[in-house]
């Protein structure tokens, strides 16, 4: 770093901490009033907290006023929509949502303007070039922010990212406060695609990657060796013993069952790289098994065929994956809650094994 980049640095951190500290103590009856409308409006807790990527992808606490209501099955509360109101949408609107966040600041795991903290799981999604965002802190407002909020494309707003981290400056920095204010006095960009959140970041280009095509007959002695495979058999429960005769009669049974659909994940050359599938197809939550060629196991596939499954959930009209996995399989366990998934109590579940879920949209 240049003595010039070194000094910008503590120069700015020296703002973070004046910054956060006056506006704790400036807005603490704003902090205050909202705590108790959000107690009021949404029931407990106030705080929403979720770990999200910092500096360096290290993860931290961020902390937000909650705005979306419980999910809830017996009231309908299930998608962000749902459990979105009117009050929730206008602590959007007004950002006060945020204001939590000034801790995340004064503790030092964020800056008042940099890139938004995103989810966790999208650290497996970014390209190289994405995955510069994490090179300085995230920040309450930044660049994209700015340049469009949630109403940008997901690649053009990690595009800017990226160019406020290669440009970054006290000018930058800036030209950014200053139209953030201007932004929300406007308005804009509060949300994308009549969403009442940001939809999920599924990776770019995943289509040109991995493919998922229509499981056949002609794959079923391919599923049969991978089966059989032990690494495989070690997070993979099945009712029959995987031969030809037993695959051919299980394809049989599944293919009669309308809820259910099963592909083979491809490569762009065609090569395959897994078999995936979902069951419940017509309901908001959908069960869903995974498991790769077990030569490319530790390779970074996983997260490429996760990602093109879930937007092929998406797309049948999910809003949450649910799976089950040994709980003594730690390989699989560390994968799923890499990519977002979190266990939860689910009745009837085997005694050696874990439920987890996630939901689709944030």
């Amino acid at each position: 770093m240049t003595k010039s980049g070194a000094v910008y640095e503590i120069s700015k951190r020296s703002f973070d901490v004046l910054a956060a500290v006056i506006g704790i103590v400036a807005l603490s009856p704003v902090l205050g009033v909202v705590a108790l409308l959000v107690r009021w409006k949404l029931g407990p807790p106030v705080i929403f907290h979720q770990m999200r990527p910092g500096l360096h992808a290290k993860p931290f606490n961020l902390y937000k006023f909650r705005t979306m209501l419980p999910v809830d099955e017996r009231l309908n509360q299930i998608t962000n929509e749902q459990r979105m109101t009117p009050f929730g949408k206008k602590l959007r609107a007004l950002s006060l949502d945020e204001l939590p966040s000034l801790w995340c600041v004064l503790k030092g795991d964020m800056s008042i303007i940099g890139p938004r903290p995103l989810r966790m799981e999208y650290l497996q999604r970014y390209n190289e070039r994405q995955a510069r965002r994490h090179e300085v802190k995230p920040g309450i407002t930044g660049l994209a922010q700015v340049s469009g909020r949630n109403a940008l494309p997901w690649e053009d707003r990690l595009e800017l990212d990226v160019q406020y981290v290669e440009q970054r400056s006290w000018q930058l920095d800036l030209q950014v406060l200053c139209t953030t204010f201007s932004t929300l006095i406007r308005r804009d960009g509060i949300t994308g695609d009549g969403l009442e959140a940001m939809s999920a970041f599924m990776g770019s280009e995943v289509d040109n990657e991995v493919t998922l095509v229509d499981l056949t007959e002609a794959h079923l002695q391919l599923r049969t060796d991978w089966l059989s495979d032990p690494i495989i058999r070690e997070g993979v429960s099945i009712s029959f013993e995987p031969d030809l005769a037993s695959m051919h009669a299980w394809f049989a049974r599944v293919k009669a069952d309308r809820t259910r659909r099963d592909w083979v994940a491809m490569d762009a050359s065609g090569a395959p790289l897994g078999m995936v599938g979902l069951h419940g197809v017509g309901t908001s939550a959908l069960e869903l098994y995974i498991y790769l060629n077990p030569m490319l196991i530790g390779q970074g596939f996983g997260s490429k065929v996760m990602a093109a499954l879930e937007k092929r959930a998406l797309s049948l009209g999910a809003h949450e994956l649910i799976l089950e996995t040994q709980t003594s399989n730690a390989r699989a366990l560390r994968f799923y809650s890499r990519l977002g998934f979190r266990e939860f109590d689910r009745n009837g579940l085997q005694e050696n094994k874990v439920a987890m879920r996630k939901e689709l949209l944030v």
